[in-house]
């Protein structure tokens, strides 16, 4: 019996810990993927995990759902047949706007690093 208790908390621990590694570090995808122009690559917005989603709050007058939105996660560019491209992250993801460009991708929003761009390959299309 108490095998079985420590095989059952092992594969728990396990499965607790990949679950966390996703939720802190992969994120979860929120929308769906938007195409380029050309339909040779995709953008996806992934949240990350927050523990100030869980904290109720109220917002001031005119903030709206700006709370909300205060969640930093990554857009990742994927090539149409899903292989990975490039990503850059954002402290407020959800409010990052995303502008194609000729050979890149280009998000504009609260990012602090001035590093939101990812480089399109010229062989993706």
């Amino acid at each position: 019996m108490k095998k079985r208790t420590r095989i059952f908390c092992a594969v728990a621990a396990v499965f607790l810990a990949y679950q966390g590694y996703y939720s802190f570090y992969y994120g979860h995808s929120y929308q769906e993927p938007v195409y380029s122009p050309n339909k040779a690559f995709y953008y996806q917005k992934y949240r990350l995990f927050s523990w100030s989603r869980w904290i109720p709050s109220i917002g001031m007058p005119g903030d709206g759902a700006q709370s909300l939105y205060n969640t930093g996660g990554y857009v990742r560019v994927f090539r149409a047949d899903g292989t990975f491209e490039g990503q850059f992250y954002n402290s407020c993801v959800a409010m990052t706007e995303v502008h194609w460009t000729g050979d890149s991708i280009v998000g504009f929003g609260c990012g602090e690093n001035g590093d939101d761009m990812v480089a399109l390959s010229a062989d993706g299309g």
